[in-house]
């Protein structure tokens, strides 16, 4: 019984150890939508049309992205790439929800251009460091807040934004006509980031700035290699002479053995 418990309170410990990946639930993942969803519809004047469809669109964008933000966070490339082409296909969605207006409105505020940051190991929505209190809602939930599942992404209609040809005969503004990509930001020494990990356990994280989700360059992992070695070849050498120091021992001992022996023998 003694056992069984110690090896509960292991598993228990290591479960506490290990980050969670992709462990945002369904309902985490409305709220953070709804919430994002619902401050763009205060500060951008949404209508009632526009607020359901931007919230599709939020919910594909992070329905996306949080299987992928923890490798982000660790620097590695493949989710940095796959982050900013989730986020530049939410924000051509967009384009085709808003007004010309709107959407230049929508680039000049970051939290919501650029709804998330990475910082101390871990990634946050923007949205919360500006609305403090996430109880208050301006507005209710919309109409299919529990029942859309994704329906409407790209990848079901030809990997081409539903908004543009679905809602044409319902937006009658004038749509954004610029670019509306977020440019990736490359590391400044012009090293690559990091390659996808043989496993997602392994961590080599990032701190980034509040205003881009940032690569990292290879140049720690490098640095950590050479040290590495170095050690490595210093215990060599410390192995080495403490083998040879123990053979010196251990022939002087056999040495003054045979002394020993020989006077013994001349004595007799």
């Amino acid at each position: 019984m003694k056992k069984l418990t110690t090896l509960w309170m292991m598993i228990l410990m290591l479960g506490m150890s290990i980050p969670a990946m992709g462990a945002m639930s369904m309902s985490k993942m409305r709220q953070n939508a709804r919430f994002l969803t619902d401050r763009m519809a205060y500060e951008l004047n949404l209508t009632p049309m526009q607020y359901d469809d931007v919230y599709e669109v939020n919910y594909d964008f992070i329905d996306n992205v949080r299987y992928i933000m923890d490798d982000v966070v660790r620097g590695y490339g493949y989710a940095v790439d796959r982050y900013y082409e989730f986020l530049n296909y939410r924000n051509d969605d967009l384009r085709w929800i808003l007004s010309a207006s709107q959407y230049r409105r929508f680039l000049g505020v970051d939290y919501f251009y650029r709804p998330i940051y990475t910082t101390a190991k871990k990634w946050i929505f923007r949205i919360y460091d500006h609305y403090r209190d996430v109880n208050h809602f301006y507005f209710s939930k919309p109409h299919h807040y529990k029942t859309y599942k994704g329906g409407h992404y790209r990848t079901h209609f030809g990997n081409v934004s539903f908004y543009k040809n679905h809602r044409k005969d319902h937006y009658k503004h004038d749509f954004y006509k610029g670019d509306v990509r977020v440019h990736q930001h490359k590391p400044k020494t012009g090293a690559k980031v990091q390659n996808r990990p043989a496993s997602n356990r392994k961590e080599v994280r990032t701190s980034t700035k509040r205003t881009s989700v940032k690569q990292t360059s290879r140049l720690d992992k490098t640095e950590k290699k050479v040290r590495s070695d170095i050690n490595r070849e210093v215990k060599k050498d410390v192995n080495k002479n403490e083998r040879r120091r123990r053979n010196e021992a251990s022939s002087s001992r056999f040495s003054r053995k045979n002394s020993q022996e020989s006077r013994q023998a001349v004595r007799k």
